[in-house]
């Protein structure tokens, strides 16, 4: 990145730059015309001078061009009008206001080139930046918080774009309205002209010097809040252990003193800014005190006319704010070019992987061997990760990695996988060096899974696909259609700005990657993937819990109504009637909720939300008159005092809190308070109508046979259905937006597919049910051919910020199901199965290692056993490779056949020499 912020906008802005400079010089000689006319009206029109001898009229507009006598002397152009006084007066004011409307035009056409050149420098640098941090080595991207990177790109890059516009342009065009000013106050008077020029030259000189202070409070305070922000997306990370090891009071005395610290140099800032204010706002109003006082006195000896004292204050009038304008430019030149410093000081070049010429390289051959000549690999401490090695890995094979962890297993991995890129040694496959790589051609022959999946905010499928969003779509100059002229524009505008000119949004997927000719064969693609990686069941799971909308998916919300009918005459053919209680409008549902019994419907908004409906004026009133608000009081208060009582002394984060999941653990102490506060007044009638509300809502998500407190009894559910019929039949219009009532004849869109399938609810305490139901649902659907929409729902599931809403496992089969789909010639797996059991993760291998048949895996492990069955074991003893086992050979000395890889390991004595190669 270029280290000076001038150059930088210069090289990228110069033709706007220009242009725009040509205009204020353009808009000079209306500029100065503004100052000599006030002149003319008093003198001329007011005064009567322009009417010599007692004439009744003279010469308006009359034009002529002046030349030297050798060329015909002056030349009229034209010869004007003759006007009266009243009409000069008139004439000359319609020519000011005319002055005015077209240095107004000049000043907003620079100052909106100013805003759009402004904006489209901070649009390239925000790039730049982002660019620049994909740039980074894998070690050096790891040590880089996402606050601090994001608070760059978004805060700290803006006030520096917002002056780009200005570098330039700012200061000519302050300094030619400054200059103009001055120059005709000098004309008028040198005296009077001197008097302005002292006071510019004072506040040019010293406010800048009184302003180093701010400048240094400043960066201060950039620094201070660049940490802050750190600080918080620490804290926000590892909230869960703050409250498992109880610090939260200390991470809070923390915070406050780091904001204190925040505000005291903002309050040191905000002292020396005003009093700097207040200094250049005496200076710039000092001024007129001489022109009133010395003009006057010139006035009055008849040095200078009136008119001309009036021109000198109205020019002078607009002499102050452009010096006042410039001083703060200068301020802010000062201070964002500090900033930006601070800026390009974030990435020295050393960080920064070196930028490959994009050439057209072929990945190498399948078949071409790893050859691994002197590798080693230190940590930032110049502790060894991986001593140094020479080994050969052939292709294809399967190879896995032995060793404890943080032996030289992983350093390999990591290496082989392109994570770590400070490395000694060369690695070449098929004549091509594995440090020069790009990663556009890297990417299309190897993949890497770590232990730690990097998933991104979206849905399944996008995460999956990623790896196939390498086919940019191909932009044309000039659009297609004359019409498409905004596209066009767009398109030029993001070329001016340095981003590229093709949408995110275009077409990037290529499903031949996959294999697959088109996006439906893709997606049986993905579908075998999901069986591979052990994810098919979620995502169906996922897809059954998904929503239909009634405008878009209209024909797949008729087949899915339709299959109703045939998943609950199979569900009775196999006896698994008893397993689903359906939503019967006469019975109240014991394995539905309380709140979904009341309403007998869904919520659309939060109207009808849980923790709303003890404060909704309508819903209280229905639940008063049918003497059901204090049984749901009690229920309430039975539900806070029972979950207190378990939670007594479990930390937040508790498996229980799953079972409990109606109240969450930030709301423990209210409830708490509650409690105490009912035992204390022995009386539920003297709680607020808030706290009253707070727990009809926790009594809303109650249901028996899950939550098991039998609270509720035959009376109950008499006046539960009263009240469900009361508050369909009295519901307000204004209300009818809010809930989607049950009905069995209709498609439900705020019903996930599962419910609008069943209608009903599956009954809690038998044993695999949820399991039974679902294995019913699933064979019928393939019957019907819907198995593949259901999936398709599925992978739509959003996983929220780096996979939160996954399991470890599922965001595991995600990121294995990633590096697979490209269909790699090499797949590197560091540890990306550790988060299943053995079995589990044997099994999973097992599948991964069949998809990967006839290609490379290259896998790392810390137990023997897992490594069975590979064509080449590499053991690792701490950071030194010890021993290398290969299947092929001991299959050929072995009458048996093979013999197991941790026995074959045993028996080979370590071949490495003393440099630890092999």
């Amino acid at each position: 990145m270029e280290q000076n912020l001038f150059r930088y906008v210069w090289r990228h802005s110069k033709r706007d730059q220009l242009v725009v400079l040509a205009i204020i010089l353009l808009s000079l000689p209306f500029y100065f015309a503004s100052f000599d006319l006030p002149k003319r009206i008093l003198n001329d029109a007011l005064q009567g001078r322009a009417f010599t001898a007692n004439m009744p009229l003279t010469t308006f507009l009359d034009m002529s061009l002046p030349l030297p006598e050798a060329l015909g002397g002056k030349i009229t152009l034209f010869r004007g009008f003759q006007v009266n006084q009243l009409q000069l007066l008139m004439g000359l004011s319609l020519i000011f206001l005319l002055l005015v409307v077209i240095n107004g035009a000049f000043k907003y056409y620079i100052n909106l080139s100013k805003g759009i050149l402004g904006e489209r420098m901070l649009r390239r640098m925000r790039f730049e930046v982002f660019s620049l941090y994909l740039r980074f080595k894998p070690e050096d991207i790891r040590a880089v918080k996402p606050a601090e990177a994001a608070s760059i790109i978004k805060d700290e890059i803006e006030p520096i774009g917002g002056f780009t516009g200005e570098a330039f342009i700012q200061p000519a065009f302050l300094c030619m309205q400054a200059l103009t000013a001055l120059l005709f106050i000098m004309m008028q008077s040198f005296w009077l002209g001197l008097v302005a020029l002292s006071v510019v030259l004072v506040q040019g000189l010293v406010i800048p010097r009184l302003r180093r202070e701010q400048l240094r409070l400043a960066r201060m305070r950039q620094i201070e809040s660049r940490k802050l922000a750190g600080r918080i997306g620490e804290v926000v990370e590892i909230a869960p252990a703050i409250h498992a090891m109880g610090s939260g009071p200390y991470v809070r005395a923390d915070l406050g003193g780091r904001l204190g610290t925040l505000y005291k140099i903002r309050a040191d800032l905000f002292r020396r800014k005003f009093a700097v204010k207040y200094l250049n706002n005496f200076l710039a109003q000092v001024t007129p005190f001489f022109f009133y006082s010395i003009g006057g006195y010139l006035a009055l000896s008849g040095a200078m006319n009136i008119g001309q004292l009036v021109a000198v204050i109205a020019a002078y009038r607009d002499l102050p704010p452009p010096i006042k304008e410039l001083i703060d430019w200068d301020q802010d030149r000062a201070d964002v070019t500090v900033k930006y410093q601070q800026i390009v000081a974030q990435f020295p070049a050393q960080l920064l992987v070196a930028e490959r010429q994009e050439v057209k390289v072929e990945p190498p051959p399948p078949d071409a061997p790893l050859r691994i000549d002197a590798l080693k690999l230190v940590d930032r401490r110049g502790t060894p990760i991986l001593e140094t090695m020479t080994a050969e890995i052939p292709r294809p094979a399967h190879v896995a990695l032995l060793g404890p962890a943080g032996s030289g297993r992983e350093g390999l991995a990591r290496v082989l996988g392109r994570q770590a890129a400070e490395f000694k040694g060369t690695i070449t496959c098929g004549g091509v060096n594995w440090r020069s790589l790009p990663d556009s051609v890297a990417s299309r022959f190897m993949a890497y899974v770590g232990p730690d999946p990097l998933l991104f905010a979206g849905d399944l499928r996008d995460n999956i696909v990623a790896p196939l969003l390498r086919s940019p779509p191909q932009v044309f100059s000039e659009p297609a259609d004359p019409r498409d002229r905004i596209e066009h524009a767009r398109r030029m505008e993001a070329l001016r700005s340095g981003n590229p000119a093709a949408l995110a949004t275009a077409a990037w997927l290529d499903p031949t990657v996959a294999g697959a000719r088109d996006a439906e064969q893709l997606d049986l693609v993905i579908m075998d993937l999901l069986e591979t990686v052990g994810l098919a069941d979620d995502v169906y799971r996922f897809g059954l819990m998904g929503k239909l909308r009634v405008a878009t998916d209209h024909a797949l919300i008729e087949r899915f109504s339709a299959a109703r009918e045939r998943i609950l005459a199979n569900l009775e053919a196999r006896g698994l009637t008893h397993v689903v209680e359906p939503l019967d409008p006469e019975r109240y549902n014991r394995n539905a909720t309380i709140s979904e019994n009341l309403l007998f419907g869904l919520p659309l908004t939060d109207r009808f939300a849980n923790d709303a409906l003890g404060s909704d004026p309508y819903v209280r009133s229905i639940l008063e008159a049918e003497s059901l608000l204090f049984p749901l009081v009690q229920i309430g208060l039975r539900m806070a005092e029972t979950v207190v009582e378990v939670f007594a002394d479990l930390p937040a984060g508790h498996p229980f809190f799953e079972r409990f999941s109606f109240i969450r653990s930030e709301d423990m102490p209210e409830f708490q308070r509650l409690i105490e506060k009912v035992e204390a007044q022995g009386s539920l009638l003297r709680l607020s109508t808030q706290e009253q509300s707070l727990l009809i809502g926790l009594a809303m998500s109650y249901v028996e046979p899950r939550h098991r407190m039998d609270v509720l009894t035959p009376a109950f559910e008499r006046r539960a259905l009263r009240t469900r019929r009361s508050l369909k039949e009295y519901l307000p219009s204004t209300y009818f937006a809010d809930i989607e009532f049950y009905d069995p004849h209709r498609y439900l869109e705020a019903a996930s597919i599962q419910d609008n399938l069943l209608f009903g609810r599956i009954t809690y305490g038998v044993a695999n049910a949820e399991t039974r139901v679902r294995e019913v649902i699933r064979r019928t659907l393939a019957e019907l051919g819907l198995d593949r929409a259901v999936v398709k729902i599925g992978l739509s599931y959003e996983i929220g910020p780096g996979g939160k809403l996954l399991s470890s496992q599922q965001r595991a089969s995600v990121a294995l199901a990633r590096g697979l789909i490209a269909r790699p010639d090499l797949l590197v797996l560091d540890g990306a199965l550790s988060v299943f059991g053995q079995s589990d993760a044997r099994r999973l291998m097992g599948r991964v290692r069949s998809a990967m048949a006839g290609s490379t895996v290259i896998a790392a492990f810390g137990q023997p056993e897992d490594a069975e069955g590979f064509d080449q074991v590499l053991s690792f003893d701490g950071p030194r490779l010890v021993s290398r086992f290969d299947q092929d050979a001991v299959l050929a000395d072995s009458p048996e056949g093979a013999r197991s890889p941790e026995l074959a390991l045993a028996a080979e004595a370590p071949q490495s020499p003393p440099d630890g190669g092999v």
